[in-house]
Parts: C-alpha cells; structure tokens; sequence
C-alpha cells in the first residue's frame, strides 16, 4: 500500500526530479534542521498545553513551565535527528539551537498573553490532538495525514481544524495566496468531512502562524502569533481535490506502483537547500 502525504504533494509540485529521488529511488536521507526541530518542539509545547487545558484545567496548564518544556523538546528531536546523520554532520548548530530557544520563549510568552483570543474553553471542546487521516485516494494509495490541533465549536456543532506554522517573519501575501500551500487544510477538511460524514460547511479551517522575528520598527504592533484562514467553501476544495489528484495519477499507476518515467527537475530558490544538489544528485547540478 503506497502512502501519499500533503508534504510529498508540496515537493512534487516544487520539483518533480526531486521527488523522485527522495520517495521513488529513496535516496533521500534526514532533512532535519532547526526549522523542522523547531518546529516540532513548538508544536508537542502547545499541544501538551492545550491538552492540559481542555481535559484538565485552564489553572492547571496555566501552570505549566512551558519554556523548560520547550528546551526539552529541542534537545530531544536534535538527539533523534542527529542520530540518523551520517559522522561528523549534524542537523544544526548549538548557536541555532540556542537562538530558537530564545525565540520560541517570546512566542510562548505571546501565546500565554493572548489565550483568550486564541483559544477559548467556553463553549468549546477539544475533540484531538494529533487526529489520523487515512484515506483511500485510488485503489493501492492511500493518504495519511495529521491535524494538529482539533476543537468543536458545541454552540454551533462545527468542528475547527487548526495547523501550527513556524515561521521566521510570517507568510506573506504571496505564501498566502499560493493554492499549493493552502491546500493543505482544504485535503484535511474533505478528508475528515468524508470519514466522520460531516457537511463541509460544518468545519472551519484555520493555520496559526507563529513568528520568531518580529519587525520592532512597524507603525503597528505585529502580533507573534497570527490566524490566517483561507478560502475553503466547496469550490476550493473541489480545486485542492483536483490538483492533489492529478499529482497521485501522473505518479501511481492503477495498482498503486510508481509510474516509471522522466521526472523534470524545476531549477529555483528551492535548489539552495536541496540535498540532492548539493550531494550532486540533480541532474541540472552534477
């Protein structure tokens, strides 16, 4: 049974070539580096706070010292990481690791400072952590995902799906309008929609964007942590749908094995930290 994910979807939509290098010849080793461990310490900090906070108490997680949680969590994934590299090379530096940490403390402390309009437990309950989506897509794929956070709304009875983002300065206006980007809360949603037989129209998407470096010199004060909510009626995810499809069928055939032909690589922005470059595996950098 084959696996696709939204993350295989986004690299094959970047570069083809390299897409195949990592999921079809398997050529790919760790890509971890402190914005992925970053990324995945913040995450597990939150999620453990919210969790406290749905099931337990708001005083409770309140609490919780979630700056000695977050270093934790950094030297964990760094120790995980680092063990899958190969001698002598290493997923980060301690400068980076230590730079993070600090940044990742300012960010708790805003999410600390704005829970209320973050998050609300009035009314509101907390119905996963980590929720599984695995999906048939076409006989032999299925697709796996991962809703970070999930709460329902028991006013109403609609469901919201939030993802985390880790960012250096927040998305801009282009990132925000990139349907590939997007796309990923619109598959979430039909996805989710189809295994708990709930109307689209029932569940709200929302991406919390959270930013390490914040302008000091603004007109205006720039929030650490932002909500951004993407257009998600039918139509666009009937556009998602369709775009994630067309990248299923032009990589799996009708018994889910990989289609074996030419993968074009795609030379841009995204080839300065390709591994595959830089290990002289692409075929526009040997």
């Amino acid at each position: 049974m084959a696996k696709v994910s939204y993350s295989q979807y986004g690299m094959y939509s970047t570069c083809q070539e390299q897409y195949k290098l990592n999921y079809i010849d398997k050529l790919g080793t760790s890509s971890a580096n402190i914005h992925t461990i970053f990324g995945s310490a913040m995450h597990e900090t939150i999620q453990h706070f919210l969790d406290v906070m749905y099931n337990v108490t708001k005083k409770q997680a309140l609490q919780l010292n979630l700056e000695e949680m977050l270093y934790k969590q950094l030297v964990e994934h760094f120790t995980k990481e680092n063990e899958k590299m190969e001698d002598g090379m290493f997923p980060c530096t301690k400068e980076e690791l230590g730079e993070f940490f600090e940044d990742g403390k300012l960010i708790l402390q805003y999410f600390r400072n704005k829970l209320d309009k973050l998050y609300s437990k009035s009314g509101f309950e907390l119905l996963a952590i980590e929720q599984v989506l695995n999906a048939e897509v076409k006989p032999g794929v299925n697709f796996i995902g991962f809703i970070d956070t999930l709460l329902k709304d028991k006013s109403t009875d609609e469901v919201i799906i939030i993802d985390l983002k880790t960012s250096t300065k927040g998305w801009s206006k282009y990132q925000k309008n990139d349907k590939i980007k997007t796309s990923q809360m619109l598959l979430y949603k039909k996805f989710y929609s189809e295994k708990y037989n709930i109307p689209l129209d029932k569940i709200k998407v929302e991406y919390q964007i959270l930013k390490r470096k914040i302008f000091e010199g603004a007109d205006y004060p720039i929030p650490r942590i932002s909500k951004f909510v993407p257009a998600n009626g039918k139509p666009s995810v009937n556009k998602a749908w369709d775009g994630f499809l067309t990248f299923v069928n032009e990589v799996f055939d009708d018994e889910g094995e990989y289609i074996q032909r030419e993968y074009p690589p795609t030379k841009g922005k995204q080839c300065d930290w390709c591994e595959f470059k830089q290990r002289k595996l692409c075929s526009l950098w040997k």
